[in-house]
């Protein structure tokens, strides 16, 4: 009795394991991009990961420090100079965005991003050709994914932060117009926002043409079964359907058509890891009382010039001093601290730099600091942000209003979108809608002063309304079901092996003249005036006959 006890506890132990997928994770280094996918990759903690990335994610997430057996890191690049090198690719793409508009930037930017992205793919072809998956799950940036996908018929996940509206659906607002769903109520914003979407792609295309063909030459023909497979042809015409993981609840930007393969699942954060290190920025955070903390940070590799940097910290030390009780929190970069405190010595009010060094009420930290913990904490009442989709996400999720301090991308965009639902204001403030259309989605000269930065802030801090639409956006992220939400979707969609047709809309199987009813139309609107048409011509012939004879 006792060794058939035995026996059927091994057995049981090793039914999961016997179900368990095998998963490849495929993403650049970038922090917004690697983020949220490792915080998936974690999550499938029942299943085999391999986590493919490159040298450079090791800034901005721990990967030594969370071990697994089940949990396999691979760098694209094992070279002892990736890391510098990657580091150094990173810098040349921020400096372009930061020095011009994106659309004037993209023909330098692209084939940057390539050169990370193909050498990802690159060593993703090596480890296919050796290994077996269930599933591959890769972040959007990663080109040529589906293509792997159908040629080794594994389904395929795509995970990205935010699901953009189609540029050329115009029933809905094109986001670098920076145009609400109220605006494309009116008809003089609808026809705007047409011209406005040709007059960015006539602007556009002959610049990023050009850039994706020189990409597109560039991607690697390795021999083996994957040589001939990165063919213009097979990019066009892939029949690879993947499952398209979304962060952003789709009512952040504007509602658009549902579509059976995406699915909206909130930011992936796992609260219950959420790691609280004793130090003491953490012990000063808890020692302050509820909402009494600004946070600020501006991502990885955002720039604060002097004069942004000296209107910012002279709004935030008024803030300061107008606000009784009130606390700041600044992490700043390398570059960006030596900036503060350059400017710190500038400043001429006293008073003003007097309460910026009191650090009862200010902490200016200088690195990487644990975002997620601070948002998370009811000391902190608003997040002063470079409104990077990531962290947006970070600030809806844990319920805190922002303030957007916006410097390249698709910032702009999320800062009037912010600004827009009412879960936080933005310091852009949008030119007119002819300076648009003369120069699209140009913004990155912008200014502010150190008023703006004041009032927006008092505002921020003392209507409720802010921080009530910062809680309904939390409650539709965490109602979508976040990180476990997504292993199920994965999942489910692996066991029915990738193919999702089942659940599309009937509308969609429909033919193009069917879903709009065309057919429909021609025979009872065109055909009848065909013939009545034709009735009407044949008796008036006959009439002019009868007036002949």
């Amino acid at each position: 009795m006792p060794y058939s006890c035995v026996v059927l506890i091994i057995l049981l132990s090793t039914i999961p394991q016997s179900f368990c997928l095998n998963a490849l994770f495929i993403g650049i280094g970038a922090a917004g991009h690697v983020t949220p996918l490792f915080e998936l990759a974690k999550a499938m903690n029942k299943h085999n990961v391999t986590f493919l990335t490159q040298q450079m994610a090791q800034s901005y997430i721990d990967l030594k420090s969370y071990s697994s057996s089940s949990f396999r890191v691979v760098y694209d690049n094992d070279s002892s100079d990736a890391l510098i090198v990657e580091k150094n690719r990173e810098q040349q793409v921020w400096s372009h965005l930061a020095n011009r508009s994106l659309l004037d930037a993209l023909i330098q930017v692209t084939p940057i991003f390539g050169q990370m992205s193909i050498s990802v793919l690159n060593k993703t072809i090596h480890i296919l050709m050796s290994e077996q998956f269930d599933v591959i799950v890769a972040s959007r940036v990663v080109i040529g994914v589906s293509v792997l996908c159908e040629k080794t018929n594994t389904p395929c996940v795509m995970q990205q932060p935010a699901a953009f509206p189609n540029i050329f659906d115009f029933n809905v607002p094109n986001v670098c117009a920076l145009l609400s769903s109220k605006d494309l109520t009116q008809f003089g914003q609808r026809i705007y926002n047409v011209v406005f979407t040709i007059r960015i792609m006539t602007k556009m295309v002959p610049k990023l043409v050009p850039a994706l063909y020189k990409l597109f030459q560039s991607i690697p023909r390795i021999p083996g079964p994957f040589y001939d497979i990165f063919t213009l042809q097979n990019f066009r015409f892939s029949q690879s359907k993947c499952l398209n993981l979304i962060s952003m609840p789709p009512t952040f930007f504007t509602p658009s058509y549902s579509y059976h393969h995406t699915k909206y699942l909130g930011a992936f954060v796992n609260e219950t890891l959420v790691k609280n290190v004793d130090n003491d920025l953490t012990r000063w955070i808890k020692a302050k009382p509820f909402s009494s903390i600004l946070y600020g940070a501006f991502g990885s590799s955002s720039l604060i010039l002097h004069e942004r940097m000296y209107n910012l910290i002279s709004g935030l030390a008024t803030f300061l001093l107008q606000t009784n009780g009130s606390s700041l929190v600044l992490g700043f970069l390398s570059a960006n601290y030596l900036m503060y405190q350059t400017v710190l010595k500038d400043l001429v009010d006293v008073e003003l730099r007097d309460v910026l060094n009191d650090d009862k009420r200010v902490r200016i930290e200088n690195g990487f600091v644990n975002q997620k913990w601070i948002l998370q904490q009811d000391s902190v009442k608003v997040f002063l942000s470079h409104c990077g989709m990531g962290s947006c996400l970070e600030a809806l999720y844990f319920t805190k209003p922002i303030l957007c301090m916006p410097f390249t991308s698709d910032q702009f965009a999320n800062g009037f979108t912010i600004t827009n639902l009412n879960v936080g204001q933005s310091l852009l403030v949008p030119p007119s809608m002819w300076q648009s259309l003369i120069r699209p989605y140009d913004f990155y000269q912008y200014t502010f002063t150190a008023s703006s930065v004041t009032n927006k802030l008092l505002t921020l801090w003392s209507d409720a309304k802010y921080e009530k639409a910062a809680q309904l956006m939390s409650l539709e992220m965490k109602h979508a079901g976040g990180l476990k939400r997504a292993v199920e979707e994965i999942e489910f969609f692996v066991n029915l092996h990738g193919d999702l047709d089942r659940f599309a809309p009937f509308q969609s199987t429909l033919s193009f003249y069917q879903r709009y009813m065309l057919d429909i139309l021609f025979i009872f609107t065109v055909l009848p005036g065909i013939v009545i048409i034709y009735i009407t011509l044949k008796c008036c012939k006959r009439r002019r006959k009868q007036k002949t004879d």
